[in-house]
């Protein structure tokens, strides 16, 4: 693993200028830019890990003030998915997912993540048909960020009804434990029919 944890450029994109855009106050702006992320002038090519919880808990805090910081940052992780579609490599990441179906797209955790950083290592236990545990190595201060990316992650490859805890947290590493109900590809790799018929809803947390 990298001595410096860093988070590259395109991840702050796809949550800050893709998955956000227009939604940021200036208040959030302002408090981003003493914090050391300035949205009106080019990002950085990367920032440290400490430095992007820091950017999301102020962001969590500023859009979703009346609820849990957890469910905030899981919110922005869901944003982060948004976001990256609307970019040349997050259209054809995403739509590979769609593809392989959600077994397969946990199967690319390490993969896609280091897309995005420089750091990410995992792995992945089966435990049955559609249930797994997910060990990641660094999640940072904000672990449902990551459940967030996971969750809609899922949903784009095709599965519904995602549900995703949390055990194991250490202020570092995280184990995922996550299940669906059922999945829909348009390959028909992990089922029939289109992925945009997944629903949207699913569950998390118990940390």
């Amino acid at each position: 693993m990298a001595d410096e944890l860093l988070v590259f450029e395109q991840t702050v994109e796809a949550v800050f200028a893709r998955g956000l855009h227009g939604r940021i106050p200036p208040s959030c702006k302002d408090r981003l830019r003493q914090a050391g992320l300035e949205l009106d002038q080019k990002l950085r090519t990367a920032y440290p890990l400490d430095a992007w919880m820091t950017f999301l808990r102020i962001t969590a805090q500023e859009l979703y003030p009346d609820e849990p910081l957890e469910q905030g940052a899981f919110k922005l992780g869901e944003a982060f998915i948004d976001g990256f579609h609307e970019t040349l490599p997050g259209r054809a990441v995403l739509s590979l997912l769609r593809v392989l179906g959600p077994r397969r797209a946990l199967m690319r955790t390490t993969k896609n993540f280091r897309a995005g950083n420089n750091y990410t290592e995992s792995r992945l236990k089966e435990l049955g048909p559609r249930q797994f545990e997910l060990w990641m190595n660094e999640v940072g201060s904000l672990p449902t960020f990551t459940a967030g990316i996971l969750h809609a992650g899922l949903r784009t490859a095709g599965a519904a009804d995602i549900r995703i805890d949390l055990s194991g947290y250490d202020n570092h590493a995280c184990t995922y434990c996550i299940s669906w109900s059922e999945a829909s590809v348009s390959s028909g790799v992990a089922g029939k029919g289109d992925s945009s018929a997944a629903t949207r809803s699913g569950s998390i947390i118990s940390l």
